[in-house]
């Protein structure tokens, strides 16, 4: 499960950095801007920030960031 603890926009992109819920560990996932709109509408929600999710979001992938905490 992950929670997500911030959402950035750059431009084209959303960034979502989430934190594992088991672990602890704060990694950055990124997509289109659309996944913002896309994940609101799946979860019922207003807003992505403090929404904790079962998996990974099904479009994007991991990105470098210097926030990282494996």
């Amino acid at each position: 499960m992950y929670e997500i603890i911030d959402v950035i926009h750059d431009y084209l992109f959303v960034t979502l950095r989430l934190r594992n819920v088991r672990t602890g560990a704060t990694r950055d996932w990124q997509h289109w801007d659309d996944l913002e709109d896309w994940l609101c509408e799946e979860y019922s929600v207003k807003e992505l920030k403090g929404l904790v999710m079962d998996a990974l979001p099904k479009h994007g992938g991991w990105v470098d960031s210097e926030k990282q905490n494996y």
